[in-house]
């Protein structure tokens, strides 16, 4: 929406001038994650222990284009600072400090060609504990048919390095490494003049450590009393009933979507309608529709009411507890969000225009969300958003 939209170079006489900002968006989003998981070993030592985690995430976007106008950067940064023990990898084991802090950079700059389309290149960097992770892709898209058809096709590289972290709460020496490379293409196509289509494809190949290296899994037969306590950690974490979580280190993920936008001019609205198939070769199967309805309210504000709807069946390898005698080859996880489940999704955003759309002072606005994320396998998360637009 709004803030958020690329938009196509402009042919102005600023072209002898220097970069300039177009526009600027900022935001702030509070997520309130409650539930249980037994990858988690905040709780019993069978299990399921806490997945309670408060997320502040401050985040800003601003759209630069330099002096040739067919240069465009789009620069997105992103802090968030968490409260939990669970997804802190360090907390997980020792809980030492229930707070840790991550930190984004993205970068888009796309060159509009006049007849070969728009070529961008991606780039950035991600950082937490113990987490640290690089990015880069290239895009390409093309129109056709007087802007009618439009053709995306893009190709992104991460490699993650993180800390090994073991169950028993200690750390070895020794840096994890995982690649992950995706390939994209999109097809819109303006089906009548308030109607659009559009469908997409993406396939992922991951190779590496593929686990989230926190993570646990109860075993069912090993001792749960008796164990020496260190100081500052709880008897549960040094007793050893819990195995690490164990992935293959290679999985391809193919996805495909589709959406179709319907404007009714009449009364100012649009529907949109989305349908996403996700497949892997870990044998997990989702199925996600979903819809979106925007209102107008008069020229300045704007409702949008969303509900989503998602179905997974589980990894081939999930389950909530192992036994010593299981084979350390086997792969093996608890992970909630590998888990069979079903999750509803609601919410509701309005915008309010300072200064409407098409003014020459450039649009200015002011947005308020929440949204509400239930799963069947015992966890919600409540997103409260609050954000700041402007077009320069």
């Amino acid at each position: 929406m709004a803030g958020s939209e690329r938009r196509r170079p402009r042919a102005t006489a600023s072209a002898t001038k220097g970069p300039t900002i177009e526009d600027l968006f900022l935001r702030f989003t509070l997520f309130n994650q409650r539930g249980r998981g037994f990858q988690s070993k905040a709780g019993p030592p069978a299990g399921p222990g806490s997945e309670n985690m408060l997320v502040f995430q401050p985040m800003g976007q601003l759209g630069i284009r330099q002096r040739n106008p067919k240069w465009t950067h789009q620069v997105t940064f992103a802090l968030d600072v968490i409260s939990a023990a669970s997804p802190d990898g360090l907390d997980a084991v020792s809980s030492a400090s229930r707070y840790n802090e991550a930190g984004e950079l993205d970068v888009t700059t796309t060159y509009a060609s006049e007849t070969r389309g728009e070529w961008s290149m991606r780039y950035g960097l991600h950082f937490e504990e113990p987490f640290r992770s690089g990015f880069a892709g290239l895009g390409w898209v093309g129109r056709y048919f007087e802007d009618n058809t439009t053709v995306a096709v893009n190709t992104t590289y991460i490699l993650d390095l993180f800390d090994y972290i073991h169950p028993l709460g200690f750390s070895p020496v020794q840096v994890e490494k995982r690649l992950t490379i995706s390939d994209n293409v999109g097809v819109t196509q303006v089906l009548s003049p308030t109607t659009l289509l559009s469908a997409s494809y993406g396939v992922t190949f991951q190779a590496g450590t593929l686990q989230t290296t926190w993570n646990s899994v109860a075993i069912s037969d090993a001792p749960t009393t008796g164990c020496p306590n260190d100081f500052g950690q709880a008897p549960e974490y040094d007793c050893p009933n819990r195995a690490p979580e164990r992935l293959p280190r290679t999985r391809t993920r193919h996805a495909a979507a589709l959406m179709l936008n319907q404007h009714i001019p009449r009364t100012r609205s649009t529907i949109k309608l989305a349908y996403r198939f996700y497949d892997d070769d870990f044998d997990l199967r989702a199925h996600t529709p979903g819809v979106m309805l925007y209102q107008w309210l008069g020229r300045r504000t704007y409702l949008r009411a969303m509900y989503r709807y998602h179905w997974q069946r589980g990894v081939s390898f999930y389950g909530v507890a192992t036994r010593t005698d299981a084979s350390d080859e086997m792969p093996l996880t608890a992970d909630s969000d590998l888990a069979p489940f079903s999750a509803h999704q609601v919410g509701l955003k309005a915008v309010v225009y300072l200064v409407p759309p098409g003014s020459v002072r450039g649009a200015q606005y002011l947005d308020g969300g929440y949204s509400r994320y239930q799963r069947s396998n015992d966890l919600h998360v409540d997103v409260v958003s609050l954000g700041y637009g402007r077009d320069f």
